[in-house]
């Protein structure tokens, strides 16, 4: 079979939705020098599902820094040893002209917080300033309960961040403080008040392919409304090295998740600045229709401007809110 007819077969077995374990090995094991029929494969499907329509988001870090959970990769544990700025709950006002500006560059509001969770008191606080926010808003807020769920619920909210970060094998070695069944048994509480759940995670944290293999299994296995996926920018002070993996590789993650969940979009958030460069707009020949734009939690980004330039050169388009 040639490399064109095993595109072809992987296309057709994405769209039927059976993608098996031999061919998310065929995909891992595809040739740098051949990446771009796999790219045409990923592209054909982010077309048939998506049209020429890119999801873009933005977020807010309402509370930063301090935090008590020991994720060794994360800049804002008291865990690691990160010079990173801690800043106590946002203002409502503040909180509401972000959310101003995200929906005047047609940019979904996403409010995420540092912490294990928010206290119900800032909890109400942030509740009671998205209720005077315009547009579509998320929210990231640690591990909530139902009823605490219910409450963003009642504000508006229509989306739930939460990833898993890593596969279920590798948790272990990134995260002490809190298990990878806490963060899935959140996501199906907020899947069971009636939020859409947003929720991936990081590549670059030591994991190995067959891992990365099994993180995606797991995602589907959610049937989680959208995968975002970041890829590690390692902060000086934390506690996971610098991934080795190149530009091609994570581009080649992005095209696995596509292939494997061919109607769910697949954002690309943290990390694509630092890891792609100047292939950044490969990005979505790769499989992506959605994207982080303006800026990260504890990071810069390419800006809403350079994002708009490079979605616009491609001939793509914002969904409007």
């Amino acid at each position: 079979m040639t490399i064109f007819e095993k595109a072809q077969q992987l296309f057709n077995k994405s769209v039927a939705g059976v993608i098996d374990n031999d061919d998310m090995d065929l995909i891992i094991n595809w040739p740098h020098d051949q990446m771009s029929v796999l790219f045409a494969c990923a592209d054909q499907l982010r077309r048939n599902y998506f049209g020429s329509t890119v999801d873009p988001c933005s977020i807010m870090n309402i509370k930063s820094g301090g935090c008590s959970e020991d994720c060794a990769y994360c800049s804002q544990s008291s865990h690691n040893k990160a010079s990173v700025e801690i800043r106590e709950l946002a203002s409502p006002e503040e909180i509401i002209s972000q959310a101003i500006k995200s929906f005047e560059n047609n940019l979904i509001f996403s409010v995420v917080s540092s912490g294990r969770k928010l206290s119900r008191k800032n909890l109400q606080i942030v509740v009671d300033a998205l209720k005077q926010c315009p547009g579509e808003k998320h929210a990231s807020l640690g591990i909530l309960d139902e009823d605490e769920l219910r409450i963003l619920v009642e504000a508006g909210v229509v989306c739930y961040h939460h990833n898993i970060e890593t596969s279920r094998s590798h948790y272990p070695k990134i995260v002490t403080t809190h298990t990878w069944e806490d963060r899935v048994e959140t996501v199906r509480r907020a899947k069971k008040v009636g939020l859409r759940v947003c929720c991936g995670g990081i590549l670059g944290l030591g994991e190995t392919w067959e891992q990365r293999k099994e993180f995606c299994i797991q995602i589907r296995d959610l049937q989680v409304d959208s995968i975002p996926l970041n890829f590690l920018n390692a902060i000086p002070g934390t506690r996971v090295n610098a991934p080795d993996d190149s530009p091609l590789d994570f581009l080649k993650v992005v095209s696995l998740f596509r292939i494997v969940m061919p109607d769910r979009p697949v954002r690309i958030c943290g990390g694509r600045e630092v890891h792609l460069g100047p292939l950044q707009p490969l990005l979505f020949y790769a499989g992506a229709n959605g994207y982080i734009s303006g800026g990260y939690l504890t990071t810069g980004g390419a800006g809403v401007d350079n994002d708009d330039i490079m979605i616009q050169s491609l001939g793509l388009k914002k969904r409007m809110q």
